[in-house]
């Protein structure tokens, strides 16, 4: 999702660095990766400014999609430390690689989702190779004298604004991703758009994870936007996010979200389905005919 922004650190030995000055602070880890990530934060924001037009910037939806992603960048990395918290003795939990779209792509969280999914199969490819082959909506982003977007691309048919972020971007839905998948894993791609969100823990729990559209912050949204379209309009959220879910039990699902970079990453189970059903009951998975090594799945 939009602008370039610093790469997030994890880990007792990362530094991080305000002039020449090194933190060196005896604090408990939770409160010194806190002040960390905050101050990505906030460099990221001014990396955005730098990077898009004034006009960008009056535009209240493209202002409102930075300020939901890099918030809820740093809220997840500074939870990183509870990687699978709330997993118990009946959860299922698939080893998926995790992968981060930042620095490079602001708002590939779909494609980052995906090489995720392809690196389980054993299919790899490049966040470059996947922004690159995208099928991308050319339609140009067209804003009101009031800062309302007017009309844009639609992301049933193709990839609306920027990848990268270096100019605004939207994103991508489940039906471009299901053919992009099957490019590089031929005959592979299951579109589970529609479905059930029992069929989604079915498909997880038969060993295969699922690329599943919701919300950067998996909150319900509460606002909306609609734009035209040649093909008519489109209803759309600027908190849209999209993750690999690789896990659930009773309460949690999990999923490894390409915002922070972390693996299996717990959300209450109940809010995720809510944001699920509220995107469009979007979902794309693989054929059950996975390589062997990559079914491996955790039960505890």
């Amino acid at each position: 999702m939009p602008l370039s922004a610093p790469t997030l650190q994890h880990g007792p030995a990362s530094r991080h660095r305000l002039g020449q000055t090194q933190l060196r602070v005896t604090l408990p880890w939770w409160l010194q990766h806190l002040a960390r990530t905050q101050g990505v934060a906030v460099m990221a924001a001014l990396v955005a400014l730098g990077l898009f037009s004034a006009t960008a910037y009056t535009n209240p939806p493209v202002t409102n999609r930075r300020v939901l992603q890099l918030s809820s960048a740093a809220e997840g990395a500074a939870l990183s430390g509870d990687k699978a918290g709330g997993a118990t003795a009946s959860t299922t939990l698939l080893r998926a690689p995790a992968l981060e779209q930042l620095p490079d792509y602001y708002n590939g969280c779909e494609i980052t989702s995906l090489a995720m999914l392809l690196r389980f199969i054993g299919r790899p490819a490049s966040l470059a190779q996947l922004a690159a082959s995208v099928v991308r909506d050319p339609q140009p982003l067209v804003v009101g004298q009031d800062g309302a977007i007017v009309s844009w691309g639609n992301p049933n048919d193709g990839f609306v604004g920027s990848v990268s972020g270096r100019s605004p971007g939207y994103g991508v839905y489940h039906g471009p991703i299901a053919r992009l998948l099957d490019k590089y894993a031929p005959g592979q791609a299951v579109d589970l758009t529609g479905g059930s969100f029992a069929a989604l823990l079915a498909t997880v729990a038969s060993g295969r994870p699922v690329i599943v559209w919701t919300t950067v912050n998996f909150q319900p949204p509460t606002q909306w936007l609609t734009w035209s379209t040649p093909q008519g309009p489109v209803r759309a959220t600027m908190a849209e996010h999209a993750v690999l879910l690789v896990g659930y039990n009773q309460q949690y699902a999990f999923v490894n979200n390409p915002l922070t970079g972390e693996r299996a990453e717990s959300v209450p189970l109940s809010a995720f389905r809510a944001t699920w059903v509220q995107m469009g009951r979007q979902a794309v998975t693989v054929r059950a005919h996975a390589p062997q090594h990559a079914t491996a799945i955790e039960r505890r």
